[in-house]
């Protein structure tokens, strides 16, 4: 290949078909290369929305998580106020089953909690709930 100090002058000096072959090729290569920005792209999106999931998941479970903070405080101090007024506690059914409920999610053997630990909470919940 020949030096040309201008550089139009050296394409103006190449074979067409070679350019055009090059051209092709170059062409090519865009091609391929918008493909791959056009899949990394769509990772990028995947990736985002699973994140959006995670974290409107994770608020759920926080506002879960407040609400239960909540009731159990809620009956800790009806539980205090009774020894104290020596008044026994007694619940509902509506409230012994949301405890049931809440006790379940912690204790039950199906979800790797104690069996005998589940027993004593039904039992007390059974004699509150009378």
């Amino acid at each position: 290949m020949r030096y040309f100090p201008n550089r139009e002058q050296e394409i103006e000096e190449r074979d067409p078909a070679t350019l055009r072959s090059e051209i092709e090729e170059a062409e090519h290569t865009i091609r391929d290369l918008l493909r791959q920005i056009s899949r990394e792209q769509a990772k990028i999106a995947e990736v985002a929305k699973s994140y959006q999931q995670v974290v409107a998941s994770l608020v759920e479970v926080s506002r879960a998580q407040a609400a239960l903070e909540v009731d159990r405080d809620l009956w800790r101090q009806r539980a205090e106020q009774s020894e104290h007024t020596g008044a026994e506690l007694h619940l509902v059914p509506a409230e012994a089953n949301a405890i049931r409920k809440a006790i379940a999610r912690l204790h039950h053997p199906d979800t790797g909690g104690d069996p005998e630990r589940m027993k004593l909470w039904n039992a007390v919940l059974d004699q509150l709930e009378q």
